[in-house]
C-alpha cells in the first residue's frame, strides 16, 4: 500500500465540523506498509517486517544488524532499527497505546510514558472494551480496541499524520463510526464498523450515521474494512490519491444520497477488490460506488449486488467539463440494480468500462414503499427512474467506452446515449454469465 502526497484545499468537512484550510509543502515521502516478512522485498534483497508495520534489511553498520528501508514510515526510513522492543507498539509499555477510562469518558491516544499496556496480542486474546477514542498526537498506533460510541464518533483523528488504526470493531449510532480529517497518511487496517441500529430496516434519522467519514487528508489507506448499516459505508473528500482495497459493504441504510463507496475531489484514487449486499427490503442506497469531481479514479474487482432507489447507479461518475476527467471501471459486476448499473453523468469524459457486467436488474421496486414515485408499475411497486439502463451518459458525454463487457436479464434498454459511448463490434454482449466472488474480510478476533 503507498501512500501519495500532493496539496490539498481545504473544503466544508460534511456531517462533521464547518470548513477548514490546509497546504501543504515540501517533499513527498512515499511509505510501504507490511504484515509479513514475505511483503520485504528490495531490488531482490529479502527483508523482515518490523512490529511497527515498516520494512528493513539487513546491514551489518547497525549494532541490531537492521536498517529500515527508504520506504518506511517517514522518521524510520534509512535509520537503523532498535535492539529493544518498539515503542510505537501496543502491549510494550510505552508509546502509541488507546486504553480505556474508568469514568467511561472519551479515550485519548497519548505517547505518555505512563501510558498502561495494552494487554496481549488481539488476535489471539481477543479485544478490549473502551469508550470512544480521540488521537492526540502524530504516529500514534491504535489497536485492539473494541469501542461502543453513541452520538460521537467511535475513533476521532483531527490534525495528526500517520495515525493507524488496526485490529479494532467499532459500534456507533447517533453519529459517525471512524472520522479523520487533516490526516495526512492515514492507514486504517483490518477494522470493523458497524452501526448498532434497533430499526429492522430502512433509514436512519440523518446522514450522519456514516459508518466512515473522511477529509483533507492525502495518502489515505484503507485495507480489509467492513463496514455495515451505515448511512453511508465510507464517504472520503478531498483524499487525492486514496487507497481502498478489500472493502467489504452490508445493508447501506440512507437516508438521501447514501453511498456505499462515495470518492469525492480525489483525484488518482483507487478503490479494488470490494463486494457490497443490500437486502432490498432494508437498504435504501443512492449510488453504490460514487464518484464525484474526481479525475483519473480507478474502480476495479467488485461485486455491486441490490439497489432498491427509484434514482442512483452502481457505479456513478460525476465529472465538471474543463475539470475532472479520465476514469476506469475494471471487473465489476452488478446484480439486482433499479435506476442502472454504470453511468457517468452530468457530464464525463475519458472514462472506460472494461470487463463489466449487468445482470437481472430490477424493472419494478416492490420491496419497498415508493409513495413519491414518478411512473408507477402493473404490481403496484415503481418504474425506476432511467428504466433500468445499465450502461448510461450525458448527451454531453465524450470518449466514453465499454470494452469486453456482458449483460443478461435485464428488462429494459442497455445502453443510453448509444452515440455517446465507443463501443466495438463483440464490445458488449448478452450471455449468461457467472458473478464475481462476494469479498469476506473475516478479522482475525472473529475466528478465536
Amino acid at each position: 500500500m503507498v501512500r501519495g502526497c500532493g496539496v490539498t484545499a481545504g473544503r466544508a468537512w460534511a456531517v462533521i465540523a464547518a470548513a477548514s484550510a490546509w497546504l501543504a509543502g515540501g517533499g513527498c515521502h512515499r511509505a510501504f506498509s507490511c504484515t509479513d516478512d514475505g511483503e520485504c522485498v528490495l531490488d531482490g534483497r529479502a527483508g523482515r517486517c518490523e512490529p511497527s508495520g515498516d520494512c528493513s534489511f539487513a546491514d551489518v553498520t547497525c549494532s541490531s544488524g537492521w536498517r529500515h528501508g527508504e520506504h518506511a514510515r517517514s522518521g524510520r526510513a534509512g535509520t537503523c532499527t532498535s535492539d529493544a522492543p518498539d515503542t510505537d507498539i501496543p502491549g510494550t509499555g510505552t508509546g502509541t497505546v488507546a486504553t480505556g477510562t474508568d469514568d467511561g469518558g472519551p479515550t485519548a491516544a497519548t505517547s505518555s510514558d505512563t501510558v498502561d499496556p495494552m494487554p496481549g496480542d488481539p488476535c489471539v486474546d481477543g479485544l478490549v472494551d473502551s469508550p470512544p477514542v480521540v488521537a492526540t498526537a502524530d504516529g500514534q498506533i491504535i489497536e485492539g480496541l473494541r469501542i461502543h460510541a453513541d452520538g460521537e464518533p467511535a475513533i476521532r483523528v483531527d490534525g495528526f499524520v500517520d495515525v493507524v488504526i488496526r485490529n479494532c470493531e467499532l459500534h456507533h449510532q447517533g453519529g459517525p463510526g471512524l472520522v479523520f480529517r487533516n490526516a495526512d497518511a492515514i492507514e486504517v487496517h483490518n477494522v470493523v464498523v458497524v452501526h448498532d441500529t434497533g430499526a429492522p430496516s430502512g433509514p436512519h434519522p440523518d446522514g450522519a450515521q456514516i459508518n466512515v467519514v473522511g477529509s483533507d487528508s492525502d495518502g489515505v489507506v484503507l485495507s480489509h474494512v467492513r463496514v455495515t448499516r451505515g448511512a453511508s459505508g465510507i464517504e472520503l473528500e478531498n483524499t487525492p490519491l486514496a487507497t481502498l482495497s478489500f472493502i467489504e459493504g452490508h445493508d447501506i441504510r440512507g437516508p438521501g444520497e447514501a453511498a456505499f463507496v462515495r470518492l469525492s475531489e480525489s483525484d488518482g484514487a483507487v478503490l479494488e477488490d470490494f463486494s457490497c449486499e443490500n437486502p432490498l427490503d432494508s437498504a435504501r442506497p443512492f449510488n453504490l460506488v460514487e464518484i464525484d469531481r474526481s479525475s483519473d479514479v480507478v474502480v476495479r474487482r467488485g461485486l455491486l449486488d441490490g439497489h432498491n432507489a427509484e434514482f442512483g447507479y452502481g457505479v456513478h461518475f460525476t465529472q465538471t467539463p474543463g475539470q475532472h476527467g479520465g476514469g476506469l471501471v475494471e471487473d465489476v459486476d452488478a446484480i439486482r440494480m433499479t435506476n442502472g448499473a454504470f453511468s457517468c453523468f452530468p457530464h464525463g469524459n475519458g472514462i472506460t468500462f472494461r470487463r463489466t457486467r449487468a445482470r437481472d436488474n430490477i424493472c419494478e421496486i416492490t420491496s419497498i414503499d415508493a409513495p413519491d414515485c414518478a411512473t408507477p408499475g402493473s404490481q403496484g411497486g415503481c418504474i425506476p427512474g432511467s428504466r433500468g439502463i445499465s450502461w448510461a451518459a450525458s448527451t454531453d458525454s465524450s470518449s466514453i467506452t465499454i470494452e469486453e463487457s456482458a449483460h443478461f436479464g435485464l428488462c429494459f434498454d442497455v445502453v443510453w446515449p448509444e452515440e455517446n459511448f465507443t463501443i466495438a463490434e463483440g464490445a458488449l454482449v448478452e450471455l449468461d454469465f457467472e458473478l464475481r466472488a462476494t469479498v469476506r474480510t473475516v478479522a482475525c478476533w472473529e475466528n478465536r
